[in-house]
Protein backbone atom coordinates (compact mmCIF):
# COMPACT_ATOMS: atom_id res chain seq x y z
CA UNK A 1 0.00 0.00 0.00
CA UNK A 2 1.00 3.49 -0.49
CA UNK A 3 0.55 7.11 0.57
CA UNK A 4 0.02 10.42 -1.20
CA UNK A 5 0.39 13.29 0.65
CA UNK A 6 -2.03 15.86 -0.63
CA UNK A 7 -1.65 19.63 -1.22
CA UNK A 8 -3.87 22.41 -1.74
CA UNK A 9 -2.98 24.33 -4.28
CA UNK A 10 -4.17 27.96 -2.36
CA UNK A 11 -2.57 29.83 -4.87
CA UNK A 12 -5.26 28.96 -7.76
CA UNK A 13 -8.07 30.12 -5.54
CA UNK A 14 -9.43 33.20 -6.89
CA UNK A 15 -12.91 35.69 -6.00
CA UNK A 16 -15.79 34.11 -4.02
CA UNK A 17 -18.51 35.51 -5.84
CA UNK A 18 -20.54 32.08 -6.64
CA UNK A 19 -21.19 30.78 -3.07
CA UNK A 20 -21.86 32.66 0.36
CA UNK A 21 -18.85 30.90 1.21
CA UNK A 22 -17.43 29.93 4.74
CA UNK A 23 -14.44 27.98 5.76
CA UNK A 24 -16.70 24.94 6.44
CA UNK A 25 -18.02 24.75 2.99
CA UNK A 26 -14.53 25.37 1.08
CA UNK A 27 -12.88 22.73 3.38
CA UNK A 28 -15.81 20.24 2.56
CA UNK A 29 -14.71 20.87 -1.00
CA UNK A 30 -10.77 20.57 -0.03
CA UNK A 31 -11.93 17.40 1.04
CA UNK A 32 -13.97 15.88 -1.30
CA UNK A 33 -11.15 16.25 -4.07
CA UNK A 34 -9.29 14.24 -1.68
CA UNK A 35 -11.58 11.76 -1.54
CA UNK A 36 -12.13 12.11 -5.17
CA UNK A 37 -8.39 11.15 -6.14
CA UNK A 38 -7.79 8.92 -4.03
CA UNK A 39 -11.04 6.59 -4.52
CA UNK A 40 -9.97 7.22 -8.41
CA UNK A 41 -6.42 6.41 -7.57
CA UNK A 42 -5.24 9.15 -9.69
CA UNK A 43 -2.53 11.86 -8.05
CA UNK A 44 -4.87 14.92 -8.92
CA UNK A 45 -8.97 15.70 -8.38
CA UNK A 46 -9.82 19.51 -8.55
CA UNK A 47 -13.47 20.71 -7.61
CA UNK A 48 -13.80 24.45 -9.97
CA UNK A 49 -16.69 27.00 -9.63
CA UNK A 50 -17.52 29.56 -11.98
CA UNK A 51 -18.09 32.80 -11.19
CA UNK A 52 -21.71 33.64 -12.44
CA UNK A 53 -21.85 34.61 -15.82
CA UNK A 54 -24.28 35.05 -19.06
CA UNK A 55 -26.10 32.15 -20.90
CA UNK A 56 -24.47 33.24 -23.85
CA UNK A 57 -20.87 32.15 -21.91
CA UNK A 58 -19.21 29.00 -22.48
CA UNK A 59 -17.68 27.24 -19.31
CA UNK A 60 -14.26 27.86 -20.58
CA UNK A 61 -14.77 31.49 -21.00
CA UNK A 62 -15.79 31.81 -17.39
CA UNK A 63 -13.89 32.72 -14.88
CA UNK A 64 -13.13 30.72 -12.18
CA UNK A 65 -14.64 31.57 -8.65
CA UNK A 66 -12.52 28.43 -6.48
CA UNK A 67 -10.95 25.65 -7.42
CA UNK A 68 -10.79 23.16 -4.28
CA UNK A 69 -7.82 20.93 -5.36
CA UNK A 70 -6.04 17.58 -3.99
CA UNK A 71 -2.92 16.75 -5.67
CA UNK A 72 0.11 14.52 -4.86
CA UNK A 73 3.20 16.35 -4.25
CA UNK A 74 5.74 14.20 -5.92
CA UNK A 75 3.39 14.20 -9.11
CA UNK A 76 3.19 18.20 -9.23
CA UNK A 77 6.88 18.51 -8.91
CA UNK A 78 7.47 16.16 -11.88
CA UNK A 79 4.47 17.56 -13.81
CA UNK A 80 5.61 20.98 -13.26
CA UNK A 81 4.26 22.35 -16.79
CA UNK A 82 0.34 20.93 -15.39
CA UNK A 83 -1.74 24.10 -15.53
CA UNK A 84 -3.55 22.74 -12.90
CA UNK A 85 -6.27 25.54 -12.75
CA UNK A 86 -7.24 24.60 -16.49
CA UNK A 87 -8.04 21.12 -15.59
CA UNK A 88 -11.74 22.67 -14.68
CA UNK A 89 -12.28 23.72 -18.04
CA UNK A 90 -11.89 20.21 -20.59
CA UNK A 91 -10.92 22.27 -23.87
CA UNK A 92 -7.98 23.49 -21.77
CA UNK A 93 -6.88 20.69 -20.46
CA UNK A 94 -6.74 18.48 -23.43
CA UNK A 95 -4.58 20.32 -24.21
CA UNK A 96 -2.15 19.50 -21.65
CA UNK A 97 -1.78 16.40 -23.02
CA UNK A 98 -2.33 14.09 -20.10
CA UNK A 99 -2.59 10.30 -20.15
CA UNK A 100 -6.22 10.85 -18.24
CA UNK A 101 -8.38 13.39 -18.10
CA UNK A 102 -12.15 13.44 -17.01
CA UNK A 103 -14.55 15.56 -15.87
CA UNK A 104 -18.41 15.96 -14.65
CA UNK A 105 -20.11 19.06 -15.47
CA UNK A 106 -21.06 20.58 -11.95
CA UNK A 107 -24.97 21.91 -12.21
CA UNK A 108 -27.23 23.92 -10.40
CA UNK A 109 -31.30 23.50 -9.89
CA UNK A 110 -32.15 24.99 -13.63
CA UNK A 111 -28.93 22.66 -14.93
CA UNK A 112 -26.70 25.45 -15.71
CA UNK A 113 -23.18 24.33 -15.31
CA UNK A 114 -21.94 26.04 -12.87
CA UNK A 115 -18.37 24.40 -12.28
CA UNK A 116 -16.38 21.12 -12.93
CA UNK A 117 -15.01 17.83 -10.53
CA UNK A 118 -12.24 16.66 -12.52
CA UNK A 119 -9.20 13.93 -12.43
CA UNK A 120 -6.35 13.69 -13.81
CA UNK A 121 -3.28 11.54 -14.63
CA UNK A 122 0.27 11.34 -17.13
CA UNK A 123 -0.38 8.07 -17.23
CA UNK A 124 -2.81 6.73 -20.00
CA UNK A 125 -6.03 4.57 -19.27
CA UNK A 126 -9.84 5.01 -19.12
CA UNK A 127 -11.76 4.94 -16.20
CA UNK A 128 -14.11 2.29 -15.40
CA UNK A 129 -17.82 2.34 -15.29
CA UNK A 130 -17.54 2.29 -11.55
CA UNK A 131 -14.53 5.15 -11.51
CA UNK A 132 -17.08 6.97 -13.66
CA UNK A 133 -20.02 6.61 -11.52
CA UNK A 134 -17.65 7.52 -8.14
CA UNK A 135 -17.20 10.70 -10.48
CA UNK A 136 -20.34 11.24 -10.61
CA UNK A 137 -21.07 11.04 -7.30
CA UNK A 138 -18.53 13.36 -6.04
CA UNK A 139 -20.10 15.73 -8.37
CA UNK A 140 -23.48 15.29 -6.79
CA UNK A 141 -22.15 15.58 -3.27
CA UNK A 142 -20.31 18.51 -4.20
CA UNK A 143 -23.33 20.28 -5.47
CA UNK A 144 -24.75 19.37 -2.48
CA UNK A 145 -22.65 20.91 -0.30
CA UNK A 146 -22.55 23.96 -2.39
CA UNK A 147 -26.24 24.63 -2.39
CA UNK A 148 -27.09 23.53 0.74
Amino acid sequence: MFKKNFVNRSEIKGSKSLMNRDNSVEQDLDLLAGLAAKLLATPIATITLYDHGTESECATARKVSHTAVACDAAWAASNPNIDIAQLGSPRSAMTQHLGLYASVPLRNGDGSTIGMVACADDEARDLTDNELGVLKHITAIASAVIHA
